[in-house]
């Protein structure tokens, strides 16, 4: 069996020698983990051993690596005092006596107040001294001092964390521990301990890399561990806005939640299942009252974005300005499109005009996106979720992390029903939040309701008609030979064909898609078009007739707005049109060329020269060239034949 000093054993567990002794010294008995041998050095003859066993894995591993001279020892300085830290404990030290001193003198003074003396002491220690203190401070160094403590800060923060960690082990900590998977510290420190005993080094326990951690940087931690947008919600400055300043229905704002609460539906045979119920709100900023709200199973979209505004809308006026969420549900260009924005098209310009924000002059604006602090209904969403949410036995949380154990196996008739959640959430919307006092910013600690019937404010409203119209969704579509063709269906009227061609726009109720309301470009209302139903390939005579019959009426709708004119396609009328048309002409004079150019064709006037000749003149020519372009052809092969020669015997005199 190996035994090491307390000293070497100190050193390789990385602990205080007093740390050491207390633990192997509990119950006050030798045993196996150390003992007692002679020994000048030690206290009353005698000196504590201990026993390499009684060492963790770690500290086995690394005296077996210094033994083998494999790596040299990591001291811990845990438990030693800086010289900053002892210059600071006799500046309080100092502090102290002065202060007794001082307290004696005054009292010979005449003064009697130990405050107003301490006040006089902190004020001229201050002026003479850069380590500054307090009244606090005084008396707690005092109490320390009476107990018999020390007056050095143990706390850490000038050498934590650092002076006991090899800088490679605190490059590989940051590596592991600063990832948003946000492993665990036990888990890198495990990870490190392998790898520090693989390479023969010596680290210190988890409890030194724990400190060094909680030294970083805060917002360094976060936005490393948790990401860019809790970076920004938690770290990044933001806006402070004056509620004050706004009056009710200035600004609403709107975004969807999805509940932490399962419901259960029909899964379509004849059976249940649990679903979380999407909620899409609007909520007036001044005030935080909720304006509407439309619970329902499917995802949101620009319909249901449009249906709950109109709910708020008809109940409470048109506010001047929203404030949205970046979701493209919200970007849809026939309802809010924020001035000044890039238009890709000059479609995008007609869909703008007839936008829901433009008819109704609202300024439309959008939070900054990732940005939690934009959205001032994101706290009602915590707060009904807290309130409202955490009530029924179907609360899953927010993950599966905070989810409660016994949602686990709870019959799903448990469960309850979309329709009662959607109940239950009214009441606790508008008859229970709504209605309680509020402690946000400018609030003065009422209700919603309360402020909202309380401060002044005009309410914009505007006919039921226009109010109807404005909060259609519109498209842009053409009019074609089966009617209005919109989003791939077809939509039929018997004056369609009157506008057959025509770019126009449709206007629809989002809960009544079957029925348009046809606009032309300038907005004058045209007609009223409905979906038109697709026939089977067997139609009966009924439906037959129903076809033939809106054939005939486009016929006879077309015909009615054209009338044939006989006389003037007649032949006089024609000849005297022209005679018109030709006199109404003015003549241009005839322009005299200075100069002459002749275009020249050597083919042909070649070919017009053989032609004027007689055959015989023509062919004795054509015998002559054929004897000239042989002769040319046996010159040219000749001085070929010389060429090749001449090169041959060049090549034969340079190569000798």
């Amino acid at each position: 069996m190996t035994w090491l000093s307390v000293k070497e054993a100190a050193t390789l567990s990385n602990y205080d020698e007093s740390t050491i002794r207390k633990r192997v010294k509990k119950d006050g008995k030798e045993n196996a983990d150390y003992r007692y041998i002679k020994s000048s050095a030690g206290r009353g003859g005698r000196q504590i051993e201990i026993s390499l066993d009684f060492l963790s894995e770690q500290a086995q591993q690394a005296y077996h690596n210094q033994h083998n001279d494999e790596c040299q020892p990591v001291f811990n300085t845990d438990f030693i005092s800086t010289k900053a830290q002892k210059e600071k404990r006799n500046l309080r030290e100092e502090a102290v006596t002065k202060y007794k001193s001082f307290l004696k003198r005054c009292k010979k003074e005449g003064m009697k107040k130990k405050t107003e003396i301490m006040d006089l002491y902190i004020q001229q220690w201050n002026r003479e001294h850069d380590f500054k203190i307090s009244q606090k401070k005084l008396y707690d160094w005092m109490a320390k001092k009476k107990k018999g403590k020390s007056l050095v800060d143990k706390r850490g923060g000038y050498n934590r964390g650092q002076c006991s960690i090899d800088e490679k082990y605190i490059q590989r900590l940051r590596s592991l521990y600063l990832q948003q998977t946000q492993p665990s510290l036990e888990s890198c420190f495990r990870e490190i301990l392998i790898e520090a005993n693989r390479n023969g080094d010596t680290i210190p326990g988890i409890h030194a890399f724990r400190n060094y951690i909680q030294g970083l940087n805060k917002a360094l931690v976060i936005l490393a561990r948790e990401g860019p947008k809790a970076f920004e919600d938690k770290c990044v400055p933001h806006i402070e806005r004056d509620y004050s300043l706004l009056h009710p229905n200035q600004w609403w704002v709107s975004d969807h939640h999805l509940w932490d609460v399962f419901v259960r539906i029909p899964d379509g045979k004849g059976g249940w299942k649990p679903a979380r119920p999407w909620g899409s709100y609007w909520m007036d900023m001044r005030t935080r009252k909720i304006m509407s709200s439309i619970i329902r199973i499917e995802s949101p979209n620009s319909d249901i974005v449009l249906c709950s505004f109109g709910l708020g809308v008809e109940h409470f006026g048109i506010p001047d300005g929203v404030r949205l969420d970046n979701g493209k549900d919200y970007k849809a260009r026939d309802m809010f499109y924020p001035e000044g924005h890039y238009l890709a098209s000059e479609e995008d310009e007609k869909m703008i005009s007839s936008s829901l924000a433009a008819n109704l002059q609202i300024e439309v604006t959008y939070a900054i996106p990732y940005n939690a602090k934009a959205k001032p209904i994101e706290r009602f969403f915590r707060t009904a979720e807290s309130q409202f949410g955490k009530k029924f036995r179907t609360y899953a949380g927010s993950d599966a992390k905070h989810r409660p154990e016994d949602l686990k196996g709870l019959d799903i008739m448990k469960y309850l029903t979309l329709e009662d959640f959607i109940k239950q959430h009214n009441e606790y919307v508008y008859e229970i939040y709504n209605e309680t006092e509020h402690s946000g910013d400018a609030m003065y600690g009422k209700s919603p309701n309360q402020l909202y019937a309380e401060l002044p404010f005009t309410i914009r409203r505007t006919s039921k008609e226009t109010l109807y119209f404005s909060l259609m969704r519109v498209g842009l579509c053409k009019v074609g030979r089966n009617g209005v063709t919109f989003r791939g269906e077809h939509f039929d009227n018997d004056n369609f064909i009157e506008h057959f061609g025509k770019e126009v726009i449709a206007r629809y109720d989002p809960t009544k898609p079957e029925i348009l309301y046809i606009f032309d470009i300038n907005e004058n209302f045209l007609f009223i078009a409905k979906q038109l139903a697709k026939q089977g390939w067997n139609p009966t005579d009924e439906e037959y007739q129903k076809e033939n019959q809106r054939k005939k009426v486009a016929k006879q709708k077309a015909l009615n707005s054209y009338t044939t004119d006989n006389v003037i396609r007649s032949t006089e009328s024609i000849g005297e049109r022209l005679k018109r048309q030709a006199e109404s002409i003015e003549r241009a004079e005839v322009a005299n060329p200075k100069t002459v150019k002749i275009v020249r064709n050597e083919t042909f006037e070649e070919a017009e020269r053989q032609m004027s000749m007689p055959d015989i003149d023509r062919n004795y020519e054509k015998v002559l060239n054929q004897n000239k372009a042989k002769k040319k052809a046996v010159t040219e092969r000749q001085k070929e034949y010389i060429d090749r020669f001449n090169k041959k015997f060049l090549d034969m005199a340079l190569e000798n």
